[in-house]
């Protein structure tokens, strides 16, 4: 038995890869949003560990606390950092996966398009038929008339 090349599986297979990449792509995007605002969080920790540091040093108070308040603000830079190498990690594989999407999405474009020129045709055809019918019927039965 041949195979039968069957159009609307095909095309509700590449519909349901789309929808694969794409639920795909919107992950990525909610994790780099995470990302930023974990970012944005640290940088106001920063700020403010800077503020404290400042009004703590016009008073007087103990150097463990200012020692402590140092590596404080040590461990929110390697955490920036961290952080922004991770948002740089998540950007390159929206990119990637941007692409991955877009080229799914064109591959169910391309079988939709066929598909709906297949059922134009296929209407168009019907009519054809359908006319071609009524016009022998009415050949025939005009020339009963004669």
């Amino acid at each position: 038995m041949p195979f039968r090349f069957n159009l609307d599986a095909v095309l509700r297979f590449r519909e349901s890869v789309e929808r694969t990449e794409k639920a795909i792509l919107r992950r990525l995007v909610g994790e780099i949003a995470d990302v930023e605002l974990e970012i944005k969080q640290v940088d106001l920790k920063q700020i403010q560990l800077r503020e404290q540091r400042e009004r703590d040093l016009s008073q007087t108070v103990p150097g463990v606390h200012l020692t402590e308040i140092a590596e404080h603000e040590m461990l929110l830079r390697q955490v920036a950092s961290d952080l922004r190498s991770q948002l740089a990690q998540l950007e390159s594989k929206q990119i990637k996966q941007m692409a991955v999407y877009q080229a799914a999405r064109q591959d169910r474009q391309v079988l939709s398009e066929l598909r709906d020129r297949k059922q134009r045709a296929h209407v168009l055809d019907q009519r054809r038929q359908e006319q071609k019918t009524l016009d022998d019927l009415f050949l025939s039965r005009w020339g009963d008339d004669k």
